[in-house]
């Protein structure tokens, strides 16, 4: 594991009420060097969505609540005396991408929208490694 505490590096409380954190997942694997892997979640919860109290209940039955937004971003082979600044380009940039995006009023309602009809179509083989 990284030598980072094990709370987030990075916590952002959005516009539409939805909460991004950022954690350090990163391993050292050989010698002088780590693989150095964020993790951004922000679970989003199914009262987010405007859809029939029937189908929000079938959503709830198939996703859970709240539903799990989980990216990661990764890089290989980082030596020793590069890993703090190389993670903390790899934050810089996961936050410039994702609090816009997380941020937007529309996107708790088209996530959910996603996973459901994802889920729908059999994208759960039942399999954890699968989902």
């Amino acid at each position: 594991m990284s030598d980072l505490p094990p709370g987030p590096l990075f916590v952002c409380e959005l516009p539409n009420a939805l909460r991004l954190e950022i954690h350090d997942r990163s391993q050292h694997y050989f010698g002088g060097y780590w693989r150095l892997r964020l993790e951004a979640r922000c679970p989003v919860p199914l009262s987010a969505v405007d859809v029939d109290p029937a189908v929000r209940s079938d959503m709830g039955r198939l996703l859970g609540d709240p539903v799990p937004f989980l990216r990661t971003l990764e890089q290989m082979a980082v030596p020793q005396e590069q890993l703090e600044q190389l993670r903390q380009g790899l934050l810089e940039r996961f936050v410039r991408q994702l609090r816009p995006l997380l941020g937007d009023h529309r996107f708790p309602g088209a996530f959910l929208v996603r996973e459901y009809r994802k889920r729908l179509q059999g994208g759960d083989r039942g399999i954890p490694c699968f989902s």
